[in-house]
């Protein structure tokens, strides 16, 4: 599947990036790791793992199906920033669809041919992930289910188009790269919410496929009511000033 790429954001991601992109590699997936500026050994663990497994340098016993591209920064700027310059380089490298997924293993690579396969057969632009609520802790099932409802009926004003999201949140996705163009993603905890709005402000076709979730204690993330409240005057300020 040389037309897609997968980027992955990554901050302080020792205990999980090999994960990642071991499954990745046995899908046979390129990928980019944007390394946010981590100051564990993330890096270390990706530059070895490149250099024993992909064809990104010349080694006959090396899997020269698979590419895995980096980016290494030198500071922290937040995952919007480190998924806009991941998607720059993949729009550069010619890639036709990028996928999206934590390096936290949150997410399962091996939803992203299901996922795919659900863009295709609806002839859609772009797939979002659902977590089931099952895996997921409840006080994220309320504040999923809250931003969902509130990006629903800003993405149906914003684009004149009606919309429901079920898990506006999951960060989990596949868009085409035609749709990426120019897109804006900030630079807050708003990025999945400002291009959902973007894409269907572009009319593009946005399909849902429900996606494994695994919550584990080297994968924690917290929703504080500062945060809620920066991506609602994040959102309700691009809309005034995107109209």
């Amino acid at each position: 599947m040389k037309n897609l790429i997968v980027v992955i954001p990554a901050y302080n991601e020792e205990k999980n990036i090999l994960k990642v992109l071991s499954e990745l590699s046995n899908l046979n997936l390129d990928s980019i790791v944007v390394d946010d500026g981590s100051t564990d050994n993330t890096k270390r663990i990706v530059k070895e793992y490149i250099d024993k497994t992909t064809s990104n340098n010349n080694n006959k016993n090396k899997n020269n199906n698979v590419k895995i591209y980096t980016i290494f920064k030198s500071t922290n700027e937040g995952k919007a920033k480190a998924l806009e310059q991941g998607t720059k380089f993949a729009l550069e490298k010619g890639y036709k669809y990028i996928c999206y997924i934590d390096g936290d293993y949150q997410h399962k690579p091996k939803d992203i041919l299901p996922m795919f396969e659900k863009l295709k057969k609806k002839d859609a632009d772009a797939v979002f992930g659902i977590r089931r609520y099952k895996h997921i802790p409840f006080y994220r099932i309320i504040s999923n289910y809250l931003a969902s409802v509130f990006m629903s009926v800003m993405v149906s004003i914003y684009a004149l188009n009606f919309h429901i999201f079920k898990d506006i949140q999951s960060g989990f996705r596949i868009i085409k790269g035609d749709f990426l163009n120019d897109m804006y993603f900030g630079d807050g905890y708003s990025v999945e919410h400002l291009v959902a709005l973007q894409l269907a402000k572009r009319k593009a076709k946005i399909v849902e496929e429900y996606i494994s979730i695994e919550y584990h204690p080297n994968a924690i993330s917290y929703i504080t009511t500062k945060k809620i409240i920066d991506v609602v005057k994040e959102v309700a300020k691009f809309i005034l000033h995107n109209k």
